[in-house]
């Protein structure tokens, strides 16, 4: 009887939503594949720095390093890529997007002062009696990570952000922040008091401080609403992974060179690494574990589950 047959829509939307999840699946391999590919390829090829450990363990630190750059890298592009099937932005935290912004402004330019500027790398010496830990490798990773958060940013203000809104708190905390960071710097640059990398080492803090709080927002808002939909787990996955191989790095270089000063002297680096992966564990929680619901009809919508597709943008606020 036609009582027992399942109602053809949701056939439909059930091979839709498996298509979806199958791509995804499809995404996870080929993102681990380019991971790996790109950490072994340059880490074997890429010649190891001076203050990499010598011999086999600089290769093995030099591969560490190639391949949580590119996990970090690579981790920004799934949302990117989500919002556009999805032409909406809901599920993804506005103040999460507010505070990546201000912090990797902050991290890019810790990262290519200490790279670049003699006068701050000297200093650095100086202080610490080591060579700077920064490498080529972070200040692309920072820089990188700064132009996809922008374009995370304008996709915010361009596609359909259902009921959420920007919360006035983070306005105001990221108004006093950039309030901070333009006062110490006028002041450092009219040598009233400090030094170039105080100001730098102070936007290594800002950054950390950040990272901090920034995921907070995040899951706080899939809890409230039960569920990860428009927030892409793959981001995590891949912050994740490249979070813990920035730590091992940095503890083997360490432990081999016997020279703690690459964790004391680069707090943004190792502080960075820890925190993301404890929030990436409250995610996966999230996302596997309490919230498991795919169910995302505007990403149906983007794969043919309703061909008339009411316009998105008509319901921006």
């Amino acid at each position: 009887s036609s009582m027992s047959q399942a109602d053809p829509s949701i056939q439909h939307v059930a091979a839709l939503q498996e298509q979806v999840e199958r791509k995804e699946r499809l995404l996870v391999v080929g993102g681990t594949l380019i991971v790996l590919t790109i950490g072994l390829v340059c880490g074997l090829l890429v010649p190891t720095g001076d203050d990499l450990p010598s011999g086999s363990l600089g290769r093995f630190s030099n591969v560490l390093g190639w391949t949580y750059f590119a996990a970090w890298s690579l981790s920004f592009y799934p949302q990117a890529v989500l919002n556009y099937f999805r032409k909406a932005v809901d599920g993804l935290s506005f103040e999460y997007q507010l505070f990546n912004i201000i912090g990797f402004s902050c991290y890019s330019t810790f990262n290519v002062m200490l790279y670049f500027a003699d006068f701050v790398r000297d200093e650095y010496r100086e202080r610490y009696d080591a060579e700077p830990g920064v490498r080529d490798t972070d200040v692309f990773f920072a820089l990188h990570g700064l132009a996809l958060t922008i374009v995370i940013v304008i996709q915010i203000c361009i596609y359909d952000r259902g009921q959420q809104h920007l919360a006035k708190w983070a306005i105001a905390a990221a108004a006093a922040l950039v309030i901070a960071i333009g006062i110490y710097g006028a002041v450092v640059a009219s040598n009233a008091s400090g030094s170039w990398l105080d100001f730098i080492e102070f936007l290594s803090y800002v950054k950390l401080a950040i990272t901090v709080i920034k995921y907070a927002p995040q899951a706080y808002l899939n809890y409230r609403k039960k569920s990860t939909v428009g927030c892409n787990i793959h981001n995590f996955l891949l912050d994740f992974t490249g979070g813990s191989l920035s730590l091992a790095q940095v503890l083997i270089d360490a432990g081999a060179t016997g020279d703690w000063s690459a964790i004391s002297g680069n707090v943004a680096k190792f502080g960075l690494g820890l925190v993301s992966i404890l929030y990436d564990i409250v995610f996966f929680v999230q996302h596997y574990g309490l919230y498991r619901s795919r169910h995302d009809p505007k990403l149906l919508r983007a794969t043919g589950a309703d061909a008339a597709r009411e316009p998105l943008l008509s319901k921006a606020v």
